[in-house]
């Protein structure tokens, strides 16, 4: 029927005793009188806890090894409240770390009634009656009207669509006021003579429909510089291959390299043909062209 919803362990040790039938919290009173204790039930450093086999007392204790220090007992009501006057054992004898265990003595199950709460103070129930006593509802009916929010209900205003927008073209009438417009222009005026030039300064040139803008002359500049840029690495290139091709070559070291091109189409050749790239089979077709090349050097 009771519930303790407490942190123990790391956390602070408060406790909150619950109704599990009525789903609130157990007020607690004052020892003999009707006044509410509206502070929370605190056990900091409990290492154990439990029910009384009849549900109406919750212990809390401070066990060694888990603490070495303060150990002892404390009982309480199922409302919360804390026994004092009659404990059975002195928590000072187990100072400092001499209590092991706490544990109430079992009892076969259905052995205690399930009793509900016990009343609260006569006075208790007059209070919480007096509050719980919804107000007493006038039989005059409201007056019916339109909805007006917080923010419009001061004397003169309103909320409406209407007066919305009259209140809008009021603000723009005036803040035209004292405003200076614009001279229309003469209809047919050339726009050379709406554009005033000081006297004996030549007039602007007219802008080339056809021109180009900044951002495009320097990017087709760049493209300029680029292509020739690649140009010139071009002709570079074919120079050194030209270079290369002139220069004689040496019979013997030609020959030796062929000889080791040769060997490696041979290792290509004892490999299975579908593992091979497109460089491989390239290679061992040119077998033919070397072992003729190879056969002119005469070496």
């Amino acid at each position: 029927r009771f519930i303790n919803l407490a942190g123990f362990g790391n956390l602070a040790g408060d406790m909150a005793f619950w109704d599990q039938n009525k789903k609130k919290i157990i007020p607690r009173f004052m020892p003999g009188s009707a006044q509410a204790i509206a502070e929370s039930v605190n056990a900091a450093c409990t290492t154990m806890s439990g029910w009384s086999p009849d549900s109406r007392s919750f212990f809390v204790a401070t066990t060694s090894p888990r603490m070495n220090v303060d150990n002892g007992a404390r009982l309480f009501t199922y409302a919360g409240n804390e026994i004092t006057n009659s404990q059975p054992w002195n928590n000072e004898n187990y100072h400092p770390d001499k209590l092991r265990a706490v544990q109430f003595i079992p009892a076969k199950f259905g052995t205690y009634p399930d009793r509900p709460q016990s009343p609260p103070p006569k006075g208790a129930i007059e209070s919480s009656a007096a509050e719980e006593k919804p107000a007493a509802v006038s039989s005059k009916p409201a007056p019916k009207g339109r909805y007006v929010p917080p923010a419009a209900r001061r004397a003169g205003t309103s909320n409406s669509l209407a007066d919305r927008l009259r209140a809008e073209r009021e603000a723009k009438s005036a803040s035209s006021v004292g405003k200076v417009t614009a001279k229309p222009s003469v209809v047919g005026m050339s726009n050379a003579a709406k554009t005033r030039t000081p006297i004996g300064m030549a007039p602007p040139a007219a802008k080339d429909p056809n021109a180009k803008s900044k951002n495009a002359l320097r990017k087709e500049k760049q493209r300029a510089a680029k292509a020739a840029a690649e140009a010139a690495a071009a002709e570079e290139e074919r120079q050194k291959q030209a270079a290369a091709a002139a220069a004689p070559v040496d019979p013997e070291k030609r020959a030796k390299k062929i000889r080791k091109m040769l060997k490696q189409i041979q290792e290509l050749k004892q490999k299975d043909p579908n593992t091979l790239n497109d460089d491989q089979k390239k290679k061992i077709e040119s077998e033919q062209s070397l072992n003729d090349e190879l056969s002119k050097l005469g070496l």
